[in-house]
């Protein structure tokens, strides 16, 4: 009888030990986590993301003194040399260029792991990052990068630059042709104070940029050229 007894207990605690291994194969299945990946991520929507823009994103890299620039300058049917400069201007005069980049227009893919293509660039990307008296600029040529740094002198603690792009960046051969500038603001004895306005995307043919350069005492404009190799 006893010995009865002890076999059913036996099976007693397996019966219990395999329901509660089902139970916890049950358990497991329900904790799968099917949310999203941005709720996985931010679980409390602390950074109120359906509603965030790319013109906020955007807006607050430039609040963190960021700026992203990309120049379509048009289609290449052969390699050139390609390279980009920075013209200094001091009351109207050039006074110095730098060469940022010697290079040409050539950029190599891999369609395959086995192979790869040549192809020619068709835009010059540039990110600067712009604090007190110094920009950083990178320039991005699809299979290469990198950067070089531009000096902005003050002559006044109230002076401060501005950065602006012009329009029609298309190549040229042999031709400088300006991509962006750096332009001081300029002090308004009327106020007592440097101020800085005038146009947004600047043009060399027109009145109103040539008014905003005339006014600027000091700028950088960031220029490319092509070239036959």
């Amino acid at each position: 009888m006893k010995r009865l007894l002890s076999i059913f207990t036996i099976l007693i605690c397996l019966n219990l030990f395999s329901q509660n291994d089902k139970m916890e194969n049950i358990n497991q299945k329900e904790v799968i986590d099917i949310r999203t990946q941005l709720e996985k991520e931010d679980s409390v929507n602390l950074y109120n993301q359906e509603e965030v823009t790319n013109l906020d994103l955007i807006e607050a890299l430039e609040f963190a003194s960021i700026r992203i620039h990309k120049f379509k300058i048009g289609e290449f049917d052969k390699k050139y040399k390609l390279q980009i400069f920075a013209d200094e201007y001091v009351n109207g005069k050039l006074i110095k260029t730098d060469t940022l980049l010697d290079y040409n227009n050539e950029y190599v893919f891999f369609p395959t792991k086995e192979a790869y293509k040549k192809a020619y660039i068709d835009q010059i990307k540039i990110l600067s990052k712009t604090v007190d008296n110094k920009s950083v600029l990178k320039f991005n040529l699809y299979s290469m990068s990198t950067q070089k740094e531009i000096n902005l002198s003050k002559s006044s603690t109230q002076q401060f630059y501005n950065l602006r792009e012009f329009n029609n960046v298309s190549w040229k051969l042999n031709n400088k042709i300006p991509l962006m500038i750096f332009a001081s603001s300029w002090y308004d004895k009327r106020i007592n104070s440097h101020r800085f306005c005038g146009v947004v995307k600047l043009n060399e043919e027109e009145d109103a940029t040539k008014e905003l350069l005339s006014n600027s005492p000091n700028y950088i404009i960031v220029n490319y050229k092509i070239s036959k190799i």
